[in-house]
């Protein structure tokens, strides 16, 4: 006779985000997880309205309390520097991560960010360092997927410069960096909360591409390969951001950590180590096969 094993319920914290509509979506093709959606606002319409649903906040321990109730698998890629406030990244996600404990969760998976603990300048980055040190503290099993530079997002400044016949270069165009495809993301992250046995808890998982970290010149060549359109490069030097970085933080948080988070960039330690993403979710992409898909999504190509 086959036992059928039981299905996980997972809460994915930040459902109704950018990334976290994209979670949802990959958690749908795992037949093993049923899935409970946390948001703000409760239920939205649309897409995802027959799926579980609860209210609760990161910033209010109580409402997570009853959020978790029932939950095996937390993924958490809920954010507030986008919105600019640090409080969901710090304060937030040391309540999320105190209210896993005390539900006993099987497993945390964490959105983090590739070599967050080399960036204390940057605050979302030493944010995500954080809270990985007090997830590991409240001694819940954890996973964190660190991600590198986001290909695409909401306001996808690669498509719109593609638009123009442009690439909009930061610092300069020889310094490597790593780089994910959201959707590529969204898959890693249901991953780990879908992954059977345990041999994935407690590990760091930095994912990007299997060719390794690209310098923004590779990658204009790249795009003009797969779209068969010439770009132009407009870049914008570090000592700009070396000039603005402290001026701006008087009118903008955001502003703040963009620059400083540019200004790491030109470290050239933001570089994906994919040993452990390839034997947990399989083979990485080639950057090439990943920017067709950008390309194919955003209708540069058919």
């Amino acid at each position: 006779m086959i036992m059928q094993t039981q299905k996980k319920k997972v809460l994915v914290v930040g459902a109704t985000g950018f990334l976290g509509r994209k979670i949802l979506r990959s958690l749908m093709q795992h037949s093993n997880v049923d899935i409970k959606a946390m948001s703000r606002r409760g239920a939205p319409k649309g897409e995802f309205s027959e799926l579980e649903w609860v209210q609760a906040d990161m910033m209010d321990p109580a409402s997570l309390d009853a959020a978790l109730q029932g939950v095996d698998v937390v993924i958490s890629s809920a954010n507030g520097y986008m919105k600019e406030s640090l409080d969901a990244d710090f304060q937030g996600n040391k309540n999320l991560a105190e209210a896993a404990a005390r539900a006993n969760i099987e497993r945390f998976v964490f959105l983090s960010i590739v070599n967050s603990d080399e960036a204390q300048s940057v605050p979302h980055f030493h944010a995500k360092k954080v809270a990985e040190d007090v997830i590991k503290q409240v001694g819940i099993p954890y996973v964190f997927v660190r991600a590198p530079a986001f290909l695409d997002q909401t306001s996808d400044y690669i498509a719109d410069g593609f638009k123009a016949g442009r690439f909009y270069a930061i610092g300069d165009t020889t310094t490597k960096w790593s780089y994910i495809l959201t959707d590529d993301l969204a898959d890693y992250l249901a991953k780990a909360a879908a992954f059977e046995g345990d041999e994935i808890n407690n590990k760091s998982i930095d994912v990007g591409w299997s060719d390794g970290a690209k310098s923004q010149a590779e990658l204009v060549q790249l795009i003009s390969e797969v779209t068969g359109k010439k770009l132009s490069t407009w870049t914008v030097p570090w000592f700009v951001f070396q000039l603005l970085v402290r001026p701006i933080k008087l009118f903008s948080e955001l502003g703040y950590d963009m620059f400083e988070m540019f200004l790491f960039f030109k470290k050239g330690r933001f570089v994906a180590d994919i040993t452990d993403q390839e034997r947990f979710f399989g083979p990485a992409p080639l950057a090439k096969d990943v920017i067709t898909r950008w390309a194919k999504s955003n209708k540069f190509i058919n």
